[in-house]
């Protein structure tokens, strides 16, 4: 008979083991869904869509679109196409679209008189097919589902989402017993929208359980890095990349006092292609100052790692190699990070149908993503459907205003606490959306602080403060805080600037912080760190001709415009 009685004890304990299980399980699951169900969806749904935004904007924009030819004209003499149509635009970049058939390539450059736009070229003749906004439709989504247009913390909030999505994973299987039953098992369509609502998330959830293990494992990883490394300070695991090299002054010296032409694109492409054949040139980036190689990215068939992982440094000058970085240099913690952008977007196959197909089968994960994201709070929403009816019951009036109360107030309904975080967030993104669209086709316009031109040497120069491209509505200038220096050089001298620096220095001449300012002409910057206290502190800019010789201008912080 004791036997017989602590037999049924363990059962019984082990019976309220499992439910507490089941139960914290169903709780966390509930939890991941509900409380920031709102911006949940907005990832989840932008995601879908960014992962075909490339082809989006392909179907939108006529300047994309090109006829295949026999043969593509050297990527080099694209870069030169721009310089030739826009002489007075600075070019940050171009993509040559070497991997798309019938893609144009295209260039972002900055206009004069602020503002950014995208060069189109159609990469079988060389010739320009128009131009469009910086932010197409999909880039615009994209954007949206990588920062959430939300300054500096906007990053943070998409990231934390791997973490929720592994989470919801495993509680969600833990949830649902023997789970693996569940794959065959037909949605009761025949019952009421709650139970086969109820079935069909649980169906697609197991079916796409791969999929969504792969958003949530790589999305986890950029959690780990931003914002746990940084600003976290949290053990980097992937090794910094070594810096590319640069010409030494002796060099810059032997190119003469007078400004100097460098070599065409065409050039710089035709010297890269000679020394790495088997390379596809994807990207060009100009030098973003004096000392700087001209950069080419390319392509040589290699698995997961996209976006040009052979870098190869040109010397603008003279176009001899100055040096390479190729994909088998790269160490196996840079291989696996470089592996989480193919694999969260569906774009590791590249070329052609099949990286359509590819792109395809994510989309239709990230499709189902999104339906899991919306139906799990509509499930909630059909278990407390009697709230409504009860506020036309005469009778019941008040058991439906108390009800109504719990959806309302700060810690009730679905969200509890962070329904207010939801609402708040999605503001912060309607306002981010408006100002992302403005700056890309105004620049900065009147935003930021602004130092009043000033004559040094044969230069006159002057420049705008901005906190960053998200934060440009905050103040530039603000104790301890970090802000951007973008000078400006009349009479269209930027060429003949070989350096130019920008500094801080506190009341007594000491210097507080210096930065080189790179980057093409209308967006080349130097970033610095503000002191604490700013009084008597002074922003400085140093511009160093092809002469050698230095010329500088200083401004007080406080009291700019």
């Amino acid at each position: 008979m004791t036997v017989e009685i602590s037999g049924r004890s363990a059962a019984s304990v082990e019976l309220r083991r499992k439910r507490t299980v089941y139960g914290i399980a169903f709780l966390v699951h509930s939890a991941t869904g509900l409380w920031l169900t709102i911006l949940l969806a907005v990832v989840m749904v932008s995601g879908t869509i960014t992962v075909l935004f490339a082809e989006i904007d392909w179907l939108i924009y006529p300047e994309m679109r090109v006829a295949p030819a026999e043969s593509r004209v050297n990527p080099g003499a694209l870069y030169d196409s721009v310089l030739a149509a826009y002489p007075d635009y600075g070019v940050n970049s171009v993509n040559t679209a070497a991997l798309r058939e019938r893609t144009a390539a295209s260039a972002l450059v900055a206009v004069p008189g602020g503002g950014f736009r995208s060069i189109w070229v159609d990469p079988y003749s060389g010739a320009v097919t128009g131009e469009t906004a910086v932010f197409t439709v999909g880039r615009f989504v994209n954007t949206l589902h990588t920062t959430l247009f939300l300054p500096v913390v906007g990053r943070y909030v998409v990231n934390v989402f791997g973490i929720l999505m592994l989470i919801s994973i495993f509680t969600g299987l833990i949830t649902y017993k023997k789970f693996w039953r569940g794959f065959l098992r037909r949605p009761r369509f025949h019952r009421g929208a709650r139970t086969w609502l109820g079935d069909l998330h649980r169906l697609t959830a197991l079916w796409s359980a791969w999929f969504l293990l792969v958003i949530g494992l790589t999305g986890a990883w950029w959690f780990y890095q931003n914002p746990l490394v940084e600003p976290g300070g949290a053990p980097e695991i992937v090794e910094d990349w070594p810096d590319p090299p640069t010409l030494s002054t002796a060099e810059l010296d032997a190119l003469g006092p007078e400004t100097p032409t460098p070599r065409s694109g065409a050039e710089i492409v035709a010297a890269v292609q000679a020394a790495y054949p088997d390379m596809t040139v994807t990207l060009l980036i100009p030098p973003a100052n004096a000392a700087q190689p001209f950069t080419a990215r390319g392509d040589r068939g290699e698995v997961l790692l996209n976006g040009g992982p052979n870098t190869v440094y040109v010397n603008p000058y003279t176009a001899e190699i100055m040096g390479a970085r190729l994909s088998e240099d790269w160490t196996a913690m840079q291989r696996i990070d470089a592996a989480m952008h193919p694999l969260h977007y569906g774009s590791w196959a590249k070329r052609g149908a099949a990286d359509l197909a590819v792109k395809l089968v994510w989309f239709l994960g990230g499709a189902v993503a999104s339906f899991l994201a919306v139906s799990g709070p509509i499930i909630y929403l059909k278990r407390t459907r009697r709230a409504a009816a009860e506020l036309l019951v005469g009778s019941r009036l008040a058991a439906g205003l108390k009800r109504l109360w719990h959806w309302v107030k700060p810690w009730g309904g679905p969200m509890g606490a962070l329904k207010y975080v939801n609402v708040l967030g999605l503001g912060g993104i309607l306002s981010g959306a408006v100002l992302v669209l403005t700056l890309g086709a105004e620049g900065f316009g009147d935003k930021g602080t602004s130092f009043a031109a000033q004559a040094a040497g044969p230069f006159k120069f002057g420049a705008v403060a901005i906190a960053g491209f998200l934060e440009a509505d905050l103040p530039a200038i603000r104790p301890g805080a970090e802000t951007n220096v973008f000078p400006e050089i009349a009479g269209a001298r930027f060429r003949d600037a070989r350096f130019i620096r920008v500094g801080l220095s506190d009341a007594a001449g000491e210097e507080i912080d210096r930065a080189d300012v790179e980057g093409a002409e209308g967006i080349a910057h130097g970033h610095l760190h503000l002191p604490p206290v700013l009084e008597g502190t002074r922003l400085w800019i140093e511009i160093e001709g092809w002469d050698g010789r230095k010329h500088r201008a200083e401004w007080p912080l406080l009291g700019a415009q």
